[in-house]
């Protein structure tokens, strides 16, 4: 079926009004659909002017998801993210449901489905991507960096723009909704347990980050993870040519690290690259550079592009960022660290005397596995917001362990126990709906507690220096 054909005066509902939302009703409008967005905020809750405009344009909104609403559409779109509980009804009735993800990718012009990377994970997804994109542009390709985080790929379609290479990342919710979407290489970083409130098991939330191989030709890269804990099971999925990258040495193609100091890339030819003056922190973020540059390679990036990157990439906010340091305090933001695993290799990244600051809304996983690093590595475990008693009872004891009911106090409390050497972490290994829109909302409330309430406290200006 051509979906720019069938849409034309079609009666689709898109679930959720939020960026994604947002480009899913641009793209139906210019495939000539008749658009009702479906929202379970109130309208006031979004910048009146933004609703206007796409009344202007002829979009109609209702707030509650009706079941009258939902039964009577030609198509559903879904936001990431909206639970099955919220369009089962369309399911019933054999509605098409695809997401914004789906919608882009049966627009999008053939040449470029042919030059895309897609990459998920259940952590470094991001600064993955960003790193493989960043490749493609330094090697002179116009390059579309986007998906999950950043631009929405129908903003892509909708522009039309001039691109040659596309790297999207893409999450596990996305991922629920394909129907086609089968990129020229698919990545998969790592799984450990995550969204384990929105998934009946850990099983089930591998199952659907191995569905981003699932569309794939003979022809196509499936680049995994050496020795992937759940590549038996889902191997059926994965129908690429399967290529690995690793910490250590291993025969055949992929990538991998030379004692740290080296990455190595065995394609046609075996390709070394210094990592010397990587300035990323832990071991996962080499493995990271190195899921980057074998995608990048595989898909035009020239070696000396991998190089420059490798010299000169120095991460994202929100990612264990620097923030500044006062009176020999170190402040890092890793708001980004929604899990478990995350806030494992941050802790894991440093070298020790760090004031933790943790909590928010639990989403599942077990958080006693990082007892060994804060035992290690912690002086002061601080826990905050919903989840703050839950992981008392998993991590009290270990050391000297404080409660706080949001992030200020939590941060008010660091400030007392630090002293000189000390780095205060902001590591969540929790979601931030508890008090906030997302993690980065969260990860700018704390750079503005670190850049005006710590002077205020230590009686000093910051000191200039790099983390990294």
């Amino acid at each position: 079926m051509n979906l720019r054909e069938f849409l034309k005066e079609k009666r689709v509902v898109v679930i959720g009004f939020g960026r994604s939302g947002q480009a899913a009703v641009k793209l139906l409008l210019k495939c000539g659909a008749r658009v009702i967005v479906s929202e379970s905020k109130p309208l006031e809750y979004f910048a009146e002017e933004l609703i206007n405009s796409f009344v202007r344009d002829g979009v109609a909104f209702e707030v509650g998801h009706a079941e009258a609403l939902l039964s009577s559409a030609d198509l559903v779109v879904v936001s990431p993210g909206v639970p099955k509980e919220v369009y089962k009804i369309c399911i019933r009735k054999d509605i098409p449901v695809i997401g914004e993800l789906e919608l882009a990718w049966q627009c999008l012009p053939q040449e470029l489905k042919e030059n895309t990377v897609a990459i998920t994970g259940t952590n470094g997804k991001t600064t993955t991507t960003a790193m493989c994109g960043e490749m493609l542009r330094l090697s002179g390709y116009k390059t579309f960096i986007g998906g999950n985080y950043g631009i929405p790929l129908s903003d892509l379609v909708v522009k039309g723009a001039k691109v040659e290479k596309v790297v999207l990342e893409v999450s596990s919710f996305q991922l629920e909704t394909i129907e086609t979407f089968s990129p020229r290489i698919g990545v998969l970083l790592n799984i450990t347990p995550d969204h384990l409130d929105r998934y009946s098991s850990f099983e089930e939330y591998a199952y659907y980050k191995y569905r981003l191989f699932e569309y794939q030709g003979r022809e196509d890269f499936s680049i995994l993870p050496l020795r992937e804990a759940w590549f038996h099971k889902y191997r059926p999925l994965v129908r690429g040519k399967i290529i690995y990258f690793a910490e250590e040495p291993f025969p055949g193609k992929g990538a991998f690290l030379k004692e740290e100091k080296e990455l190595v890339i065995r394609l046609d030819d075996e390709e070394v690259y210094d990592f010397t003056s990587f300035k990323l922190c832990g071991m996962h973020n080499r493995l990271n550079c190195a899921a980057a540059a074998l995608s990048a390679r595989l898909i035009g990036a020239r070696k000396e592009a991998v190089s420059e990157l490798i010299d000169t990439f120095v991460g994202f906010s929100h990612r264990m960022e620097y923030i500044a340091s006062f009176a020999g305090v170190d402040f890092i933001n890793d708001s980004k660290a929604t899990n478990v695993d995350a806030t494992l290799k941050a802790l894991e990244s440093l070298s020790g005397s760090v004031i933790l600051i943790m909590g928010g809304r639990f989403k599942g996983g077990k958080y006693e596995v990082l007892r060994p690093q804060i035992k290690a590595k912690v002086k002061t475990l601080i826990l905050m917001g919903e989840a703050r008693e839950r992981l008392g009872e998993e991590l009290e004891g270990v050391v000297e362990t404080k409660y706080a009911k949001n992030l200020k106090e939590a941060f008010q409390l660091a400030l007392k126990a630090s002293k000189p050497g000390d780095v205060i972490l902001l590591s969540p290994g929790c979601a931030s709906f508890d008090e906030f829109k997302n993690y980065e909302e969260r990860g700018e409330a704390f750079r503005r507690l670190v850049l005006e309430e710590a002077p205020r406290f230590y009686g000093e200006e910051k000191s200039q220096r790099v983390y990294h």
